[in-house]
């Protein structure tokens, strides 16, 4: 975009300046006043002092990405506004399966499905686990001591009754694990609406901005007439210069204008490129 405002001020100051050398022409020739001239003469200098602006704001992000690509700062080849495109135009629906590719979906998905899991162990502990080691072979055991606490009966019992003891702590986790479940649930929910609601805003203000660009391109083509219209009649001594600077003034808004609408679709895209987490196949 600030390549785009440079190319558009350094063709407004060639402009203003021929339109300066007229204007000063016809003041000599008695057909206007000083007050034209320097009128004319600040437009002059006021597209001049936005250029250095800009220069120095694209000096400025040059010296970042030299930061970021670990260089020396130096001039950064790049393509002009008009040459950046996207593989798509986004006309298209996307499915909801690509919102997998978030990292705040497949977090909350992963948590969901932790969340059941915890529940389903929180909930098998309600029922006694029986176990049969090595250690607890018949070979050595008799009749007798069957309910000896090393016995395999013994063990038997105490994994029956250990979790009716412990069945309110039980019951308790079970609850928690519910909860955490129900929870977990809810976040799912929110973070796939809210992700459905930026991509749709993405798509939307895609869109709405080609609009705008369309509309703000005939202001600007319909001041540019304004311009020149203007000034040829203002050579001729049928328009005051007021007229002319309001229409240039108008002219050079209007083209920035449109350059910021360019730049600002572009940003539309990126953000339904990463609303749809990195992707859109």
């Amino acid at each position: 975009m600030l390549d785009k405002q440079q190319q558009i001020l350094e063709a407004t100051i060639s402009l203003r300046l021929k339109s300066l050398e007229t204007t000063q022409a016809l003041k000599q020739a008695g057909s206007t006043t000083e007050v034209a001239v320097q009128q004319t003469q600040a437009l002059y200098y006021n597209a001049q002092a936005q250029l250095i602006g800009i220069k120095n704001n694209i000096h400025a992000l040059e010296n970042s990405i030299c930061i970021l690509l670990g260089i020396p700062s130096q001039p950064i080849a790049r393509n002009s506004l008009e040459g950046q495109s996207f593989p798509t135009d986004f006309n298209q629906g996307y499915a909801v399966s690509l919102l997998e590719n978030r990292p705040d979906v497949r977090k909350a998905e992963l948590d969901l499905i932790q969340a059941f899991e915890l529940t389903n162990v929180a909930r098998a502990a309600f029922y006694p686990t029986f176990t049969i080691t090595a250690r607890g072979g018949f070979s050595s055991q008799t009749f007798e001591n069957w309910l000896d606490t090393k016995s395999i009966f013994a063990n038997f019992i105490g994994g029956l009754v250990q979790p009716l003891l412990n069945k309110r702590q039980i019951r308790s986790q079970y609850e928690i694990s519910q909860a955490n479940r129900e929870t977990a649930l809810l976040k799912f929910k929110k973070t796939m609406l809210t992700a459905g609601k930026e991509v749709s805003d993405a798509l939307q203000n895609y869109h709405s901005q080609h609009e705008y660009i369309l509309l703000k391109t005939k202001e600007m083509e319909a001041y540019q007439k304004a311009t020149e219209y203007s000034q040829e009649l203002f050579n001729s001594g049928m328009a005051s210069y007021l007229e002319v600077i309001s229409a240039e003034v108008n002219r050079l808004n209007a083209e920035l204008s449109v350059a910021n609408a360019e730049f600002n679709k572009m940003q539309y895209g990126i953000m339904l490129y990463k609303a749809l987490g990195g992707g859109w196949k």
